[in-house]
């Protein structure tokens, strides 16, 4: 089905600026600093990394000899050097249906006794490094990562204040801002299918999907996946990062993803995923889509989305 699109996701996903999509910016400049407490030491850390980078992760403690595992995937090169602390990745692929893991262990006996990081990619926001400390940390980091915090606090209230100065109109504004944004134009739309027959999802999952649609931006080479579900968790879920990779392995770099509210146990919500498709011939068959948890390790897959 053809069709110009009026729906909210589109013109929040597709032509907003980045401070109206959920999160925040990261400042992929400096380093993100990761305390270890007897509270997280069973969760999984995210740790954003993009093929052919470099991604350290620095400790405050040796490592035990040996003591680095990576699990998942064969494509991660690890560098080693325990007396210094030090840990460098260079993954070279990341596996689409399962985690890839590093479980790093500690030599002085003390607890938490090992740390995993759970990988995940993400072109835009990749980190080059992490420091985590497992001993009390010095006046001097505490300074440099409340600096840090501060300033990308305030660059994320400038990018609001400007978000919220943008005129608010009816649909024929709406539509202009499409034609702006070169996303319809010269006798081409955006085309859009109705997923929720097509889907399959499993039972038992955080997440359950009651509405579904994709999108084809042709002008721009972009698509788009919507969802309308419902969280049957018994916890909250906020949407941190996203993966589309087709049946055949091909793999669409998402760029932005977003969220319409807050997702309680019980409630509701619309998600969204945005992609790069550049070449027609990597929209063919089907795909699957897996969401990540903000901070979490938890992840929702469904399968079986296609695109006009």
């Amino acid at each position: 089905m053809s069709t110009l699109l009026s729906a909210p996701l589109l013109l929040a996903l597709l032509v907003s600026t980045p401070a109206s999509l959920h999160g925040e910016d990261w400042d992929t400049s400096g380093a993100r600093h990761l305390e270890l407490t007897a509270e997280n030491a069973g969760t999984r850390h995210p740790v954003r990394i993009r093929p052919h980078q470099f991604t350290g992760l620095v400790f405050d403690t040796p490592l035990q000899p040996g003591g680095v595992r990576v699990e998942g995937g064969q494509g991660v090169k690890v560098a080693v050097n325990e007396a210094e602390g030090l840990v460098t990745l260079l993954p070279a692929q990341v596996p689409p249906d399962r985690p890839l893991l590093v479980t790093v262990r500690f030599a002085d006996g003390q607890e938490p006794g090992s740390v995993t990081f759970r990988l995940v990619e993400d072109a835009l926001r990749a980190e080059h490094q992490v420091r985590v400390y497992r001993q009390p940390r010095s006046g001097e980091s505490l300074h440099l990562e409340s600096r840090q915090q501060r300033e990308r606090a305030e660059r994320c209230e400038a990018a609001l204040a400007q978000e919220r100065a943008r005129p608010r109109g009816s649909c024929a504004a709406s539509l202009l801002e499409l034609l702006g944004a070169g996303l319809v134009g010269e006798g081409e739309g955006i085309l859009a299918h109705d997923l929720e027959r097509d889907l399959t999802q499993r039972p038992g999952a955080p997440l359950w999907v009651f509405r579904a649609w994709s999108y084809l931006a042709v002008k721009q080479k972009q698509v788009a996946v919507e969802l309308d579900v419902k969280n049957t968790s018994a916890l909250p879920w906020t949407m941190e990062g996203a993966e589309l990779v087709s049946v055949d392995g091909v793999r669409l770099r998402v760029t932005r993803v977003w969220q319409s509210e807050p997702l309680l146990p019980g409630g509701q919500a619309r998600l969204g995923v945005e992609a790069e498709a550049p070449e027609e011939a990597q929209l063919r068959g089907t795909f699957f889509l897996k969401l990540h948890e903000a901070g979490g390790a938890r992840t929702f897959t469904v399968r079986g989305v296609t695109f006009p």
